[in-house]
C-alpha cells in the first residue's frame, strides 16, 4: 500500500505542467468566435507528451516549437476527459525532439462559440465570460500555478475585465496574472462599470453591468466584500495578496466561482443569497482551495467554505439566523450517503459535500468549543491541507486521538 501511495505521489509531483501563457486573444462578438495566437511554456517533466483539454469546436491551425510543427491528437469524438469542461476535447501533444523538458509551444487556433453553453460562462452580446469551464485556452488540470499575459482585442464599444490586472492600451486590453493561478477568465461587456475601495493598502474592485445591476446594489456588494475579507482574515489568517476583484454577472441563476484574488457571481439583485451566502462562500475559497476538486476530497474545499459562510452569518446576522440555517441543513441531509468515497458527479454530491460537511464541522465546533475550533481552522488553512488523511493527522496532533476517531467515523457514516 505504501509503495502504491509513493508511486501516486511521485506521479503527481513530476507530472507535466504549464508554467505560463502568453497569448493574443481576438474576440469577434458577431461571428461568435475567439482567435488565439501565442505561446505556452510547458514543462514535460521527462514525459514524451502532455495531455490538455480544449473547446471541442476548435480549428487548430498550428502547434509548433522552434519553428517546427509538433505531432498532436485532437480527439473531438470521445466524451470530455474532465467533468468540469462539459464540451471539452482531449488534446495530446508530443514533446519536441530536443532533450530539454521545458519548451515554448506556439499555438494558433480558432474557437467557434456558436454552440456555446455553460452554467458559468457566456458568449452573448451583452455579456461575454470565457474561462476554464469552456476550455477556450489549452487547459492542463495538472497545472495549478501558472502565470499569464494576454493582449485582448475586441470591438471598441466593449469594456474588459477578468481574473488578472486589466488595463486599456491603444487598440487592445492587457491582462496580466502575475500570481500563480489555475484559470484565465476574460469578461467583456458594453455596460461594464466598477466600484473601487482602496483602504489600508487593500485594493478591492467590484465590476458589474449597470443595465442589470444597480449602483446602490454594487455599493452594497463592495461593502460586504470588505466585511467578509476582514472577518476571514481574522479567523483564518492574512491573505498573501491585497488585490481582490469581485465581478457580478447579469444572470438570475448559476451561482459563482472563486479564483486567486477573483470571484465571479451570477445575480441581478442584492439579496440574502448574494450579500451573505454567495459572497462569503466564494471569498472563503481564498483560504479553502487546496484539495482535489474531482473526488470526494473536494469536501475539504466546499464544506469548509460553506461553514465559513455560516460563521459569517453568525457574526453578521446573529446566532438566531445561524441556528436557523443549521436546522435547514440538518433537514436536508437526512438519509444521505457518507462523505467518504462519494462520487463527485453524483446527484447527491452537492448536498453531501457542502451541507453534510458543514454539519460535521458544526458538530466539531460544538464538541471542542468555538475558540479552539477557530484556532484549528487557522492551522488547517496555514498548513494548506490537501487530503482528508492529512486533516485527520492534524486533528490527532493538535486535538486528540479521540477527536480524530470521531471525525473519521462521521465522514464514513451515512
Amino acid at each position: 500500500m505504501l509503495v502504491i501511495l509513493l508511486i501516486i505521489l511521485s506521479a503527481q509531483l513530476y507530472a507535466q505542467e504549464i508554467l505560463s501563457y502568453d497569448l493574443d486573444v481576438k474576440i469577434d462578438v458577431n461571428k461568435k468566435c475567439v482567435d488565439v495566437e501565442g505561446s505556452v511554456d510547458v514543462d514535460f517533466n521527462g514525459k514524451d507528451s502532455i495531455n490538455l483539454v480544449l473547446w471541442k469546436n476548435t480549428e487548430i491551425k498550428e502547434i509548433s516549437s522552434d519553428g517546427k510543427n509538433l505531432k498532436y491528437l485532437f480527439d473531438t469524438l470521445s466524451p470530455t476527459p474532465v467533468m468540469y469542461i462539459i464540451n471539452g476535447s482531449s488534446l495530446t501533444i508530443k514533446k519536441p525532439p530536443q532533450n530539454e523538458d521545458k519548451h515554448l509551444i506556439k499555438f494558433i487556433y480558432e474557437c467557434n462559440m456558436k454552440e456555446f453553453k455553460s452554467w458559468s460562462a457566456s458568449f452573448e452580446e451583452n455579456w461575454i465570460e470565457i474561462n476554464v469551464y469552456c476550455g477556450w485556452f489549452p487547459v492542463s488540470f495538472e497545472s495549478k500555478s501558472y502565470t499569464s499575459n494576454f493582449k485582448i482585442y475586441i470591438d471598441d464599444n466593449y469594456f474588459v475585465t477578468g481574473s488578472g490586472i486589466v488595463e486599456k492600451k491603444n487598440d487592445y486590453w492587457e491582462m496580466i496574472q502575475p500570481w500563480p493561478a489555475f484559470d484565465n477568465v476574460i469578461i467583456a461587456s458594453k455596460k461594464l462599470k466598477s466600484k473601487i475601495s482602496n483602504e489600508n493598502k487593500a485594493f478591492i474592485q467590484t465590476d458589474y453591468n449597470d443595465t442589470d445591476f444597480s449602483d446602490p446594489d454594487a455599493d452594497s456588494i463592495l461593502s460586504e466584500c470588505k466585511y467578509v475579507l476582514n472577518l476571514f482574515e481574522r479567523f483564518f489568517g492574512k491573505k498573501d495578496s491585497t488585490y481582490f476583484k469581485f465581478v457580478i454577472a447579469p444572470f438570475e441563476w448559476g451561482g459563482g466561482y472563486s479564483r486567486k484574488n477573483f470571484v465571479s457571481m451570477r445575480t441581478k439583485h442584492f439579496n440574502f443569497y448574494t450579500s451573505t451566502k454567495g459572497v462569503a462562500h466564494e471569498i472563503a475559497h481564498f483560504w479553502w482551495n487546496c484539495a482535489v476538486t474531482t473526488t470526494w476530497e473536494d469536501w475539504l474545499n466546499e464544506a469548509f467554505a460553506e461553514y465559513s459562510m455560516l460563521l459569517f452569518i453568525r457574526e453578521r446576522m446573529g446566532p438566531e439566523e445561524f441556528e436557523k440555517q443549521i436546522e435547514e441543513y440538518k433537514s436536508r441531509i437526512q438519509n444521505l450517503p457518507p462523505i467518504w468515497g462519494i462520487e463527485r458527479d453524483s446527484q447527491e454530491a452537492y448536498t453531501v459535500l457542502y451541507e453534510k460537511g458543514s454539519i460535521i464541522l458544526y458538530e466539531m465546533e460544538e464538541k471542542i468549543g468555538k475558540n479552539l475550533f477557530l484556532d484549528f481552522l487557522k492551522e488547517v488553512s496555514e498548513t494548506k491541507i490537501k487530503t482528508t488523511e492529512d486533516l485527520l493527522n492534524l486533528v490527532e496532533e493538535k486535538l486528540s486521538v479521540e477527536i480524530r476517531s470521531w471525525l473519521e467515523n462521521k465522514l464514513k457514516t451515512a
